[in-house]
């Protein structure tokens, strides 16, 4: 997680020095929401498609949770 977003490359997607918070702390949040939510998938039966799951981590960790349960617009 953390090589992805703040790795030393050029596709690194993020820049600490941008970050609101440390890099560490935003990395292991994003990293425990992804695995909740695939845990979440595997004991609920994996009703969803693969291709849907990534529509909805990308919804929740682009838009923020509280856009994702229609809180924020």
């Amino acid at each position: 997680m953390w090589e992805t977003l703040y790795g030393n490359n050029p596709n690194a997607f993020l820049k600490e020095e941008d970050s609101l918070v440390p890099g560490q702390y935003l990395a292991a949040y994003i990293g425990s929401a992804i695995i909740g939510v695939f845990q979440q998938w595997l004991e609920s039966g994996t009703k969803e498609s693969p291709l849907e799951m990534a529509r909805i981590l990308t919804t929740i960790s682009i838009n923020g949770p509280f856009f994702a349960a229609g809180l924020k617009k």
